[in-house]
Parts: structure tokens; C-alpha cells; sequence
């Protein structure tokens, strides 16, 4: 059926043509108000689409989980007959492995090979230890040969576990290392020398040089041998799957009346003023360190609860049809921490929640400030002057949820597999502002934790803000009875700024424009926004 690639060529490139992407918004907007004309052909498309997607989710889900395997460890198999099969991230990665290549690719002396395949058709009962060079440090890495499957094939796996993300993660709770300095270590850990360093990092080797000296003062050790030698360890330490969470009273969490769990962190004054951070569909829950110190000078305790569905927050199906319900959590936060009263800072969709919420909280609340808030949409064509991601996801929010959540599982395998080098790009593109923003190391690494953060349980966080963010959801708020403040940034390519004026004209509500800033606005200009909070 030729209309199915047509469906997906729409949607990825029609986004790229203005004029195929009004035909499409066009196409879309006729089938949800039930006019006349191709509804009918739409709708095929959609119902074939989506039994597609049925039969390939039934399929995953017969094929079961795969094998576990230790992060950061180069794994493959080879084959009787001498050739590489299934090598995984790492292995491609580390010796340039493609799957179906000759043994002779990888090892050059042929009397090894020759072992290796004979152990793999079960000939002999010992296998070789391997020495294979990586490709880009040219150091030796040993691997053994853990087992022969019985069926033609051994599987080779590296004996030393190499830097991870979770190895990254725990040398900064452990260490107090900054991101910058993690990254120098890791790269160090898999053999690189700090010329090789300030290269990949574009860094002068003098740089790179102090943030040494700075890790081995954080490490309490002589020299970078032994700091490498101790992040192995901990690198072989923290290979599980388990998530790494700075200790101490900055995070915390509640069992709610229902039974639900709710997750928060907090960062700035532990005294202070009561700010709850409503976080938004990207970027997490955290603020930079900068904006963590402004806080604390300030006075002010920034509060930021994980919304249902994101980081350990269970799902609450009730406020997808009624954000307003979202409340009662807040309230129950805030008898949690003994907060008398508190004001809000709401990001992206993290808006919509405070606007619907805002009249339950009476008598708690006293202020509320949106920063790059997101409008209702009244149209698909509200996302016509989006980037081309956010229009796809938008659409499909209207059009069609089976193929938005398989899309966002795919998306979120995609970025996962890219790595953070990658994220910007492919989240943010077509924004310069933000893409300009994410070359400061410490915004990009919120951005990528962020986004592990908001599918720590799963794409329902992602799903569900889709869904809210392409609805009508302004009858579901009440008349606000507390001073309120729209922040917004002049190059957000997002949301269109009549948008916003037209938002805050609802509500009678000023607009503040931060020039220069993009959609991570309370990321990249946060010395901008935390002044509003002082609301009067």
C-alpha cells in the first residue's frame, strides 16, 4: 500500500516545505472538525498506519528483553567460519566493528584467528586472550572469550569495564568533579593524553592541564596514573543500571493520599522563601549552578517537583483531562515541607499546570511567573512557524496518539544511541538562539540529563505533554486572584510572540521580553528571570 510511505513522508518532510506542511496542517484540520473532502482517505491512512504499528509493538514484545549487558564493555560474537557478528555500541565504537567482517579485520596474527574460530565450533577447549588496539588511542585493550553458544559462535567481551555514563555520574556526586572535569577524566580513563584531550574538547592543552591538577586535588591522588586507576574502579563499580543520586536533603519524596509517589529536588536557600520550579517538557528539573547560588543569595528555596509520569512521579491519568487537578499534589507538597505560602515559577509546560491549578491553591499561592510558556493551540497552524521536530510531534498529538507514542519511543532510542554530543542538534535544530545556548557544556549536559530525567518511567512524561501542549486547555482555568507575570524570550522560534501577547492579554498580565534568549530561557538567561520572582 503506497499511501503509508506517503503518510510518514509527510510528516518528517513536509515539515522541511512550508507549502507541504500548510497541505498537511490542512489535511489534519479537516479530518478533527469532520469536514468533507479527504477525511475519508486520511483516515484509512491513519487506521493502516496504526495496525502497522500494533503488529510491530506485538513483535518487540514476543522477542522479550535482550541480553544485559555491562555498560561501557566492547562485546561481540565470532563465528566458526571467522567472521564478526552483533558487536555492540561500545565494540563499534572502540576497534571500528561493522557486523558480517572477516576476523582478519580485527586480529592480525592468523595463528590467534585460527584458535579463536576453532574454539568457536567447539574443537578445542581453550580460547586466547586478545590485545586488540582501539582505534582512536591505538592502546592495547584485553579480551576474553567467555563462551562458546554451541552453536558456531563464542562471545568476546572486554576484560576492563571503560568509562560510562554512570562512572561519569558517580565521579561527580563522589569527587565534587564538575562536568567539564568528568568528561577530561573520562577521556583520560580510555587512554587519551591531554593534547589528544584539549583536541576532542577543543580546549587549549593548558586548560585541560589546570582541570587535571583541579581533579587530582578532588581526588586526593599523586598523579593522573593513580586518578585513572581510581576512576576504572569506580567505573567497574557503578556499571549496574541503577541511577546515581547526589545524597543529602537536596532530594526527596512523598507517598500521596492515592498512593502515588512524588519525587522533588531543591536547590538554593534550604531556609528560604518557598519557589515551586514547575518544570517544563525538556531541560529537567534542575537550574545551572549560577542561578543555584543567585537563589540562595536571594533568599529564595527553589522547590521542584517531579510532574506525574516524569523522574520516580507516578502517572495520574485524571490530569490529562484536568490539569487542574495538579493541585492536590502541590498542596500535599507543600503540607510536606511545611510551606505556609509559595509562589510559582512555571516553564513550557509547566505553565499550563500552574495556570489550571492556580485558583485551588488560594490562600497558598501568592505569585505565580511563566517563563517561555506554552499558549494554547486553537490551530495546528499555531505550529506552522515552529522548528520542524516540534511541528511533527504537535501534529501527531492531534492526529493520531498510537503513532505519537511509537514515534517518541523511536526518537528517544535515537537520542540515547547519538549520545549528548548529538542532543542539541537534534531537539533543538532550527533554533540559534538554543543552539547557542547548548554550547556552554553545563546547559547541554542539563538538556541531555533532563531528558533522562523526563523518561525515567517511560515516554508517558513526553506523550502527555504533547498532548497538552497541542489542546485548547485555556477554559479549564479560573480567574487568578494573584499578581502573574509572563518572562519570555524575543528569539524563541517556538511560540510565536502573538501568541504569548495574546496569552497574557487573557489574563491581563504583563509581558517581559529577555532579548537574545531562545525557549531555555530560565536555563540560558536565568539571571533574567529570577528577579520576576520578587512579584508585587
Amino acid at each position: 500500500m503506497n499511501s503509508i510511505p506517503d503518510l510518514f513522508g509527510s510528516l518528517y518532510f513536509a515539515a522541511l516545505d512550508d507549502q507541504k506542511f500548510n497541505d498537511l496542517i490542512t489535511l489534519a484540520e479537516t479530518t478533527l472538525v469532520g469536514e468533507d473532502g479527504h477525511v475519508e482517505e486520511f483516515e484509512v491512512l491513519r487506521r493502516e498506519c496504526e495496525r502497522h504499528i500494533a503488529q510491530a509493538e506485538k513483535l518487540m514484545r514476543s522477542l522479550g528483553p535482550g541480553p544485559q549487558e555491562v555498560p561501557g564493555r566492547p562485546v561481540f560474537d565470532v563465528t566458526s567460519s571467522g567472521r564478526i557478528e552483533a558487536p555492540n555500541q561500545v565494540a563499534r565504537e572502540l576497534f571500528a566493528l561493522r557486523g558480517g567482517e572477516r576476523l582478519e579485520h580485527l586480529i592480525d596474527d592468523p595463528e590467534t584467528a585460527t584458535l579463536l574460530c576453532r574454539f568457536a565450533s567447539g574443537q578445542v577447549e581453550h580460547a586466547p586472550v586478545l590485545r586488540l588496539p582501539g582505534k582512536d588511542t591505538a592502546k592495547p585493550l584485553v579480551l576474553i572469550v567467555e563462551t562458546a553458544e554451541g552453536d558456531g559462535r563464542a562471545r568476546v567481551a572486554g576484560m576492563d569495564v571503560l568509562w560510562h555514563e554512570a562512572a561519569e555520574r558517580a565521579m561527580r556526586v563522589l569527587y565534587g568533579l564538575t562536568v567539564s572535569e568528568a568528561e577530561v577524566l573520562g577521556l583520560m580513563t580510555i587512554g587519551h593524553a591531554p593534547a589528544e584531550v584539549a583536541d576532542l574538547r577543543g580546549r587549549s592543552v593548558e586548560t585541560v592541564r589546570q582541570q587535571i591538577r583541579a581533579i587530582l586535588l578532588k581526588l586526593e591522588v599523586n598523579g593522573t596514573q593513580d586518578a585513572v586507576h581510581l576512576a576504572r574502579a569506580v567505573a567497574v563499580s557503578s556499571s549496574s543500571t541503577r541511577q546515581i543520586k547526589p545524597s543529602g536533603p537536596a532530594e526527596g519524596s512523598l507517598v500521596l493520599s492515592d498512593g502515588r509517589v512524588l519525587d522533588y529536588a531543591e536547590q538554593g536557600a534550604a531556609d528560604g522563601e518557598a519557589v515551586i520550579f514547575l518544570h517544563g517538557c525538556l531541560g529537567g528539573r534542575r537550574l545551572p549552578r549560577g542561578a543555584a547560588t543567585a537563589l540562595e543569595r536571594a533568599g529564595l528555596r527553589l522547590i521542584a517537583p517531579a510532574r506525574p509520569w516524569h523522574g520516580q512521579s507516578a502517572g495520574c491519568a485524571s490530569l490529562l483531562q484536568q490539569p487542574g487537578a495538579y493541585a492536590e499534589d502541590l498542596l500535599a507538597l507543600a503540607d510536606h515541607l511545611g510551606l505556609a505560602t509559595f509562589s510559582v515559577l512555571a516553564f513550557d509546560v509547566g505553565a499550563i499546570y500552574a495556570l489550571c491549578a492556580a485558583d485551588r491553591l488560594e490562600g497558598r499561592l501568592t505569585s505565580v511567573l511563566c517563563a517561555a510558556a506554552q499558549p494554547p493551540v486553537f490551530s495546528l497552524r499555531d505550529f506552522a512557524s515552529a522548528p520542524q521536530q516540534q511541528r511533527i510531534f504537535a501534529t501527531l498529538a492531534r492526529v493520531s496518539p498510537p503513532l505519537l507514542r511509537y514515534l517518541s519511543v523511536l526518537g528517544d532510542r535515537k537520542l540515547k544511541k547519538e549520545g549528548r554530543s548529538a542532543f542539541a542538534e537534534t531537539v533543538l535544530g532550527g533554533s540559534r538562539a538554543d543552539l547557542a545556548a547548548c554550547k556552554d557544556p553545563e546547559i547541554l549536559d542539563l538538556m541531555w540529563t533532563g531528558h533522562h530525567f523526563h523518561v525515567e518511567k517511560g515516554s508517558d512524561g513526553f506523550i502527555n505533554d504533547c498532548r497538552l501542549i497541542a489542546s485548547n486547555w485555556i477554559g479549564k482555568v479560573a480567574p487568578l486572584k494573584v499578581p502573574l507575570r509572563f518572562v519570555h524570550g524575543s528569539e524563541d522560534v517556538s511560540i510565536q510572540a502573538k501568541r504569548i501577547t495574546t496569552l497574557a492579554q487573557n489574563f491581563q498580565a504583563e509581558v517581559s521580553w529577555v532579548p537574545g534568549a531562545g525557549h531555555l530561557l530560565p536555563f540560558s538567561h536565568w539571571n533574567a528571570v529570577l528577579p520576576f520572582l520578587k512579584i508585587t
